[in-house]
C-alpha cells in the first residue's frame, strides 16, 4: 500500500464515523498533509452541517500551513451552492496544491470539482481506492442512480428457514451477541422497517438499545391502518414513527395518529400491495435513504419478490423446527428450479456466539 493509499484509508475511516446519519448527504472523510505529516482533519457529521474538507481545513490552526498541501478525500468535493458554499472553492482559496480523491461524485448537482480545481492550476488525482469509496457510499449511489433506498434484508431463522414456532412466536430464536449486532444495525441505518403484523403479533419498540448510536426512524407498512394507538412503538419517540398507508384508509385515524405526531406517508398501490416505485419515492422524500427491513415472512416476501433488496444480513440459529404451522423467511411462491432462485454475490459467513451470520448482495 502506497502513501496515497495509507491516506486514503484513514480519510475513508473518518467517514464511517458518520455512518446512518448523513442521510441524504454522503459519507465523506478529509486529511491534510504537508510534509509527510497529517496537519488536519475532519469528516461530514451530519446534511447541513459542514462538509469533510472544510472540517479538515477549518482544523489546522496555521493555515500558512495549507500552502502546497495535500488534501486526500474519498468523495470528488462538491461544486454547487447548496446548504453550505462549494468545497472546490473553498479548497482553491486556502492554497492547497494537491487533491487525492477515491471516487468522482455521481451526483449531477454536486459534480464539477474535479474541472474546477485542475482549472485553477491544482495537481488532481482520482481512483484512490475507488472499490472500497464506492462501497462506502453504496447508500448514497443507491438513493441516487436507482431513485430508491438502500434496502436491508435482516432475519433470524432456525436452520430450515423458519422464521418462527408455531403460531408466529419468534422470541428469542438468535442469541443475545447476534441480539446486540441487531441493535448496532438498527443505529447505523437510516431506518427500521416491518409490516403491521409484526407490530400486531410481536408489539415491538424498534429501538436501538446500545449508547451512543442513533435512533433510526421506524416504518410501518399499514396498508389498511390496523395499528391500534396504544402500540408500544408510540410509546418512546413518537415523532420519528413512519406509518405507510393508502389513500383510502381511516382518514379519522390518520389524523389522530399525527396528532400524537407520528408522520403519515400515503402510498399508491399496485394489485394487493404497495407500489414499489412509489413507495421507494416517498421513502427517499421522508430522508430515508436506507432500510434495515425486520419484517416477518409477508415483508420479506414483498421485498423478494419486487426485487428491492440490495444486501441481507441472516442470521441461523443451530436449532430445526419442523416447518407445518411456522412462518418460512420468504412468504411468497418458491422457485420452478433451483437455478431461479435469488443468490447473494460477495457472501461471507461468520459466527456470532453459536449462530452462524451470512452477509451478502443481491
Amino acid at each position: 500500500m502506497n502513501q496515497d493509499e495509507i491516506y486514503m484509508k484513514r480519510a475513508i475511516q473518518l467517514a464511517k464515523k458518520a455512518k446512518g446519519g448523513t442521510c441524504p448527504n454522503p459519507l465523506v472523510g478529509a486529511i491534510i498533509v504537508k510534509d509527510g505529516k497529517v496537519i488536519g482533519e475532519g469528516y461530514h457529521k451530519k446534511a447541513g452541517l459542514p462538509h469533510a474538507e472544510i472540517e479538515a481545513i477549518n482544523s489546522v490552526e496555521n493555515k500558512t500551513l495549507l500552502n502546497g498541501s495535500t488534501i486526500y478525500v474519498n468523495l470528488e468535493p462538491c461544486n454547487h451552492y447548496g446548504r453550505t458554499p462549494p468545497c472546490s472553492l473553498a479548497i482553491i482559496k486556502s492554497g492547497i496544491k494537491r487533491v487525492v480523491i477515491g471516487m468522482k461524485d455521481i451526483n449531477g448537482k454536486a459534480s464539477g470539482g474535479i474541472e474546477r480545481l485542475r482549472s485553477a492550476g491544482i495537481d488532481v488525482k482520482v481512483g484512490v481506492l475507488e472499490n472500497e469509496a464506492v462501497r462506502l457510499n453504496e447508500v448514497f449511489i443507491e438513493n441516487i442512480v436507482n431513485k430508491k433506498p438502500f434496502f436491508v434484508m435482516k432475519a433470524a431463522m432456525f436452520l430450515n428457514g423458519c422464521i418462527s414456532a408455531k403460531g408466529g412466536t419468534s422470541k428469542w430464536i438468535t442469541s443475545d451477541k447476534s441480539r446486540r449486532l441487531v441493535h448496532r444495525l438498527r443505529g447505523t441505518h437510516s431506518s427500521i422497517l416491518v409490516g403491521i403484523n409484526t407490530i400486531l403479533m410481536d408489539d415491538p419498540l424498534l429501538t436501538c438499545r446500545i449508547k451512543g448510536y442513533r435512533q433510526p426512524k421506524r416504518v410501518i407498512l399499514d396498508k389498511n391502518l390496523k395499528i391500534p394507538p396504544t402500540a408500544n412503538i408510540f410509546s418512546q419517540y413518537p415523532d420519528n414513527v413512519y406509518i405507510v398507508t393508502s389513500k383510502q384508509s381511516d382518514h379519522a385515524k390518520k389524523r389522530v395518529l399525527e396528532a400524537m405526531d407520528v408522520k403519515i406517508i400515503e402510498c399508491n398501490l399496485k394489485g394487493a400491495d404497495f407500489d414499489p416505485s412509489d413507495l421507494s419515492i416517498k421513502l427517499l422524500e421522508n430522508d430515508i435513504c436506507s432500510c434495515l427491513v425486520e419484517g416477518g415472512s409477508r415483508t420479506h416476501g414483498y421485498f423478494l419478490k419486487q426485487k428491492l433488496y440490495n444486501k441481507a444480513y441472516l442470521f441461523y440459529a443451530p436449532k430445526i423446527t419442523g416447518s407445518y404451522g411456522a412462518f418460512n423467511v420468504a412468504g411468497f411462491e418458491a422457485a420452478k428450479e433451483p437455478k431461479e432462485a435469488m443468490e447473494l454475490k460477495d457472501s461471507k459467513c461468520k459466527r456470532v456466539d453459536n449462530d452462524i451470520l451470512i452477509e451478502g448482495y443481491f
